[in-house]
């Protein structure tokens, strides 16, 4: 990874541990927003390697899963409540913890880790930046959903035409 890149990676987990320690309120419609932002930009630079061994098969894997796991745990452990504001209408509220700061940090720390291991053990010498994002935004995508599923009981908006509508009433 060039110096430019982990300037990137680092502002942009920065922004990621600043985002989730931020109360917000929990909209349907652009859950998947930070985690489209993280694939779209790991797209773009790119830096991707095709699997060509079992074991460059198996690291991607237990990637993947390492992404899943982290997401859904993240998406378990935010903290999800339901608060009326000074209008009196009912909002959800997410905001992130120590724990899921942590498990986050923890995850990209993995994710370098497999990727020193897989260059040392010579079973792959080509990961990349793009590879870490898209990873990111695979736990993101399935930390926004669980998020979701927690917070439509509790009354969590579809949309922000849902809640436009609601102000103005």
């Amino acid at each position: 990874m060039s110096p430019i890149e982990i300037v990137i990676l680092v502002a942009m987990i920065g922004y990621a541990i600043y985002r989730q320690t931020q109360r917000h309120e929990i909209i349907g419609a652009s859950r998947f927003k930070l985690a489209i932002i993280y694939a779209v930009i790991g797209v773009a630079v790119g830096d991707f390697s095709r699997p060509d061994s079992a074991g460059e098969w198996g690291l991607l894997i237990a990637s993947l899963a390492l992404s899943v796991v982290v997401g859904l745990a993240r998406g378990r452990l935010t903290r999800v409540w339901a608060d009326d504001d000074a209008s009196g209408e009912r909002k959800v509220y997410s905001k992130g913890t120590a724990l899921t700061v942590g498990l986050f940090l923890g995850m990209v720390v993995a994710k370098f880790g497999l990727g020193t291991y897989a260059y040392f053990a010579h079973i792959s010498d080509d990961g990349g930046f793009g590879e870490i994002l898209i990873m990111i935004a695979v736990m993101v995508a399935f930390q926004a959903e669980l998020i979701w599923r927690r917070a439509r009981p509790l009354g969590a908006r579809a949309s922000f035409r849902q809640a436009a509508v609601a102000a103005q009433r």
